[in-house]
């Protein structure tokens, strides 16, 4: 048996039918007489061997077999159009997603958003901001699952390249009640002493462990959150050392802000970055790094593995 197939005619008046329940409404919808809408419904019923349609004085309605060829074709234009647009999809690009690691408690929401703004929307690049800890950083750059991120100079075991953003002073978060307040700068050495430093990296805590019990400073780990940092700042006379460009940011009624001498640290903020990005992520590292004017030196770095590959 020959396999029957409506055509785009004989779908147009069925689906029009159906959906007024007259002839002659129908009919009027489709600029057809109600004869021709009559014949072309009768000969359908004809193609397909069953009555589709119950009719009388008010107009018709679908029998079982009407209701059931009615689904069918939803179903099929349904299948109809998801099939189309997986079609399309192919020859549509998909945004390639550039992982960047950011330290919420430096980089605030707005220095997020602006960085989001400049590729979004973008039919090119999605960029996925990730928080972590130094070292989670650059294991995860090392890996291939993070293309860079703002962090500290990592170990030269690593082996990962890195752009130096700033030289930036350091300054101490105090309470405003602590005596330290009242002083114009704190000295690392003489003024600290005897305090707790708050720490909420890590590896920070581990990397300044010794430095710290040196010099008489102890060092108590919280975790990596900004209120609970202020908490423990303003309620237990701890104090957090930080870099000056950030500690701005987190000054609040209750914390201050003092220029910090003499401290045996570099928190200085490293652009660390995997050997080969893409176009589209060394797009968004140019964003990042040309904030601080190193937009160059991020090129020449680039250039200069182009040579080496091409020797």
């Amino acid at each position: 048996m020959a396999s029957l197939r409506l055509n785009e005619e004989q779908r147009r008046y069925f689906y029009e039918l159906c959906a007024t329940g007259n002839i002659t409404k129908a009919a009027q919808n489709l600029y057809l007489t109600r004869q021709g809408l009559s014949l072309s419904m009768r000969e359908l019923e004809k193609m397909v061997g069953v009555a589709l349609f119950t009719r009388h004085k008010r107009g018709v309605e679908l029998t079982e077999a009407g209701q059931m060829l009615l689904t069918f074709l939803r179903q099929e234009d349904d299948a109809w159009s998801r099939c189309l647009d997986e079609l399309r999809s192919l020859d549509t690009p998909k945004p390639e997603t550039v992982r960047v690691g950011l330290l919420s408690m430096f980089v605030g929401y707005e220095e997020k958003r602006r960085l989001l703004s400049y590729f979004e929307p973008s039919d090119t690049v999605r960029i996925e901001i990730v928080d972590g800890d130094h070292d989670a950083f650059w294991r995860q750059i090392a890996q291939g699952e993070l293309d860079f991120a703002v962090t500290m100079r990592p170990p030269d075991h690593w082996g990962l390249p890195c752009i130096r953003l700033t030289d930036d002073a350091l300054s101490v978060l105090v309470s405003c009640d602590d005596p330290l307040a009242a002083q114009s700068s704190v000295d690392f050495a003489r003024d600290l002493c005897g305090r707790t430093v708050v720490q909420t990296s890590p590896y920070k805590g581990r990397l300044f462990e010794t430095v710290f019990r040196n010099h008489g400073l102890r060092s108590e780990a919280i975790l990596h959150d900004k209120n609970l940092m202020l908490a423990q700042v303003s309620t237990r006379q701890h104090v957090f050392i930080i870099q000056s460009s950030y500690a701005q940011g987190l000054v609040t009624d209750e914390v201050c802000q003092r220029p910090l001498r003499n401290a045996p640290l570099d928190l200085a903020s490293v652009f660390v970055f995997r050997d080969s990005l893409s176009p589209q992520a060394l797009a968004v590292a140019r964003v990042i790094v040309g904030h601080y004017g190193k937009a160059d030196e991020l090129d020449r770095y680039f250039a200069r593995e182009e040579k080496r590959e091409d020797a």
